[in-house]
């Protein structure tokens, strides 16, 4: 009797979390078009969704005014208590043309001698990721290390930086490039704005993301892609965002959100311009958005590649001291690590 009563509770308790409204942080952007079409279409209802830019969706999830959303992968280990929640993100496995470097004409020395220094780093990521496979955090100190041994870029060479503020894991990754280019003191001196400002006299590289990105990649004399440069390096991907929740239950929710991400990822591959509905966004110059192109270059099921090049990221961003990384951070990346060496996935 007692038995079936407690059963009984359980299933009354599921039913109530299938049925619950459950609170969305959305980012607006042309990355995740596909998947909200694909949750309007299943029709799956009682879904708030508050928008916003990745920073302010992340603060969002942090501060619990949403239960649910494609967080900033930099938040796994800078924000208390976010978790992964789904194996569901933004990746790709190289180029994928919303993230990248902008460098103006009077970059372009600065260009050839950053295609020598990439080739000397791609032999110090070889040589890491050879003598301490499936150690991440051995990797990253390994990179780090041996990047600043590397001959120094004249300063009068080294460029200002500026990153969109709108960003975060994407902001974390071009600092990575950046102190892997040009060294940890070129950095500081960069970040010093004071006397940045009387050191740099040409315009800064910037990184632009999303839609802006697609928007205004016509405007500069030369593009690094960051997907391209990271799997160049790694012969990972790299992955932008998480969905992530902050110890909220969202087991009504976990199925359906996995069917949304699955069936929009394989619209994405076979009919992309099903996602456009009559639209022909266009750029600066009025020419066309590459969105089929761009749709087909990134996805949103995350299997043990991504989560390896996630764990490679966030051990990165730790060793150069770029993000304040709370008390458990060590022992999430412990456990995705082991994760990370299955053949597929558990429903996290």
């Amino acid at each position: 009797m007692n038995i079936e009563m407690h059963s009984g509770s359980i299933q009354a308790s599921q039913r109530n979390a299938m049925a619950s409204k459950i609170k969305l942080g959305w980012i607006p952007y042309w990355n995740l078009v596909p998947f909200m079409c694909e949750l309007d279409r299943l029709n799956y209802g009682r879904v708030e969704v508050s928008k916003g830019v990745p920073s302010e969706v992340n603060k969002m999830l942090e501060n619990g005014s949403i239960t649910l959303a494609p967080c900033s992968s930099i938040c796994l280990i800078s924000k208390p208590g976010l978790e992964m929640a789904l194996p569901l993100g933004v990746a790709s496995d190289g180029p994928v043309l919303s993230v990248y470097i902008g460098f103006h004409s009077e970059h372009a020395p600065i260009l050839d001698r950053l295609k020598e220094r990439h080739q000397e780093i791609k032999k110090i990521f070889k040589n890491a990721l050879a003598s301490h496979p499936n150690d991440s955090r051995s990797i990253a100190k390994y990179v780090l290390n041996e990047s600043q041994k590397l001959k120094k870029i004249p300063l009068e060479y080294v460029p200002g930086l500026e990153v969109t503020p709108d960003s975060a894991s994407s902001a974390i990754l071009v600092k990575i490039f950046y102190q892997l280019w040009f060294g940890v003191d070129a950095y500081k001196l960069m970040v010093g704005r004071d006397v940045a400002q009387k050191v740099y006299t040409r315009r800064p590289i910037k990184l632009l993301i999303g839609d802006e990105a697609l928007q205004k990649k016509n405007q500069f004399y030369s593009v690094l892609d960051l997907g391209t440069l990271w799997k160049d390096l790694t012969g990972l991907p790299f992955v932008y965002a998480v969905w992530q929740s902050k110890g909220s239950c969202i087991n009504g929710w976990r199925r359906k959100i996995l069917e949304v991400g699955k069936v929009a990822e394989n619209r994405m591959r076979i009919e992309p311009a099903v996602y456009l509905k009559n639209k022909h966004p266009v750029d600066e110059l009025g020419s066309p958005l590459p969105l089929q192109e761009y749709w087909k270059a990134i996805y949103y099921q995350l299997g043990p590649r991504e989560l390896r090049g996630l764990i490679l990221f966030l051990c990165l961003a730790r060793s150069f001291k770029l993000v304040p990384v709370h008390d458990d951070a060590i022992g999430k990346i412990l456990r995705w690590e082991a994760l990370s060496q299955l053949s597929v996935l558990p429903d996290l």
